[in-house]
């Protein structure tokens, strides 16, 4: 008997339907069968397959089957609940290290996402759809920088609904063009300036000014540096937290955050001198993962006791920017350019930069950084220049120029 013989016509078994071809069957003279298989496309919208012989369409089922296990095929009701909907689910289980990173993802959700796309169904979204977003962004005069950060996240959004909740084909943020940003201005200090900050700062916190300029540190690490992690004997610092502004201890901005710092002579003497000013009392701290770090001594607190946020330093820091006849335009953060910027003018290159700053890439570095190495131009020009004029001397006359293919 031909398998699939005994089935009847238009009868349906496992994922299979057997229909008389009509045409063929009047062609020949006789009853031909094909071979239907309905499956749901990556867009999860139904379809079908028809094919000739049984075994052809036991092939495509089982193809069908591997691609839906593997999760390659998307149920089409997964995607059915709306962008606002699935919004407060993604920010419930979002995988944010650092809560103001969640902060801002909250805010981006509630005041931009959800007004603009939050009644479409996830599955409903299109590129253009995303495109539109940002163009109304643009129009509602957001700078270039708020807007690729509200961007940033909507695509974090849709990537984990695809990735990860397998509610979506594909994410509609795709070659979608963003407003160009400025270069971020850079501001370096002057040593005098630096030193007048910090004269001009509660003195519990002059130290903090040193400390950021001839460190590098970034102003949450400051905060949440305790006294076990600084040796001034050996003059190096460890970075392997920092405060978040909820007053708890968190891991560093990025796992390249993690380094070991060297500590200059300056902020060794200001560090011994701010100990014996205020000395460290034990404390216990909550972490944002839940756990309590026991006997946490900051080397920074407020005058009760408690450690201080970014927030209440930088209060600080723009009282005494005042005071010290500082630009307003200049930012806790100008400490930490300073010190990369002496840093390139004492020769450190930008590896090493890198580490120091704990960037996650040498790019950013480079992009950050890269305008204040410009002695290079003058230096490949002498390279190459002194490489011929070694060569002339040599005795050859000509420089070799010779291509090896």
């Amino acid at each position: 008997m031909v398998a699939g013989q005994e089935w009847n016509d238009g009868e349906m078994r496992d994922g299979i339907r057997k229909i008389l071809n009509k045409r063929e069957s009047r062609r020949q003279g006789k009853n031909v069968y094909s071979w239907k298989v309905p499956y749901r496309d990556a867009n999860g919208k139904q379809s079908s397959e028809t094919f000739g012989t049984l075994k052809e369409a036991k092939a495509f089922r089982d193809k069908t089957r591997t691609r839906r296990n593997e999760g390659l095929i998307i149920d089409a009701k997964a995607g059915a609940v709306s962008v606002a909907g699935y919004a407060a689910e993604w920010l419930k289980t979002a995988a944010v290290k650092r809560p103001t990173t969640y902060k801002n993802y909250e805010g981006y959700v509630r005041l931009h996402i959800v007004p603009a796309l939050g009644g479409h169904q996830l599955r409903a979204v299109t590129r253009a759809d995303v495109q539109g977003f940002v163009n109304g962004l643009v129009c509602k005069g957001l700078a270039p920088g708020t807007i690729r950060n509200v961007y940033m996240a909507l695509a974090s959004m849709f990537r984990a609904a695809h990735e990860l909740d397998r509610r979506i084909p594909a994410s509609p943020c795709v070659r979608i063009t963003l407003p160009e940003a400025p270069a971020k201005e850079v501001h370096v200090l002057t040593v005098p300036q630096v030193r007048a900050l910090a004269a001009a700062m509660p003195q519990r916190y002059r130290a903090a000014v040193l400390l950021a300029a001839g460190t590098g540190l970034r102003i949450s690490e400051v905060c949440g540096l305790t006294w076990d992690r600084v040796d001034l004997e050996a003059g190096v610092l460890k970075v392997d937290r920092q405060m978040a502004e909820t007053c708890k201890l968190a891991p560093p901005k990025t796992r390249h955050s993690k380094r070991v710092v060297p500590v200059p002579q300056m902020v060794v003497a200001a560090l011994r001198e701010h100990r014996e000013s205020f000395p460290p009392v034990a404390q216990d701290i909550p972490h944002v993962d839940g756990s309590i770090v026991r006997d946490a001594e900051f080397i920074f607190t407020r005058p009760k006791g408690r450690p201080i946020t970014a927030y209440g330093l930088r209060e600080a820091f723009c009282l005494a920017r005042a005071r010290a006849g500082v630009p307003e335009t200049v930012v806790f953060h100008a400490l930490r350019h300073t010190y990369a910027s002496i840093q390139i003018a004492a020769g450190t290159s930008l590896p090493a930069l890198r580490d120091r700053m704990g960037h996650a890439s040498i790019m950013i570095t480079a992009d950050t950084y890269g305008h204040l190495y410009p002695e290079e131009d003058d230096r490949t020009r002498s390279a190459i220049d002194d490489a011929f004029v070694a060569d002339t001397d040599s005795g050859s006359g000509t420089a070799n120029l010779s291509v090896a293919s």
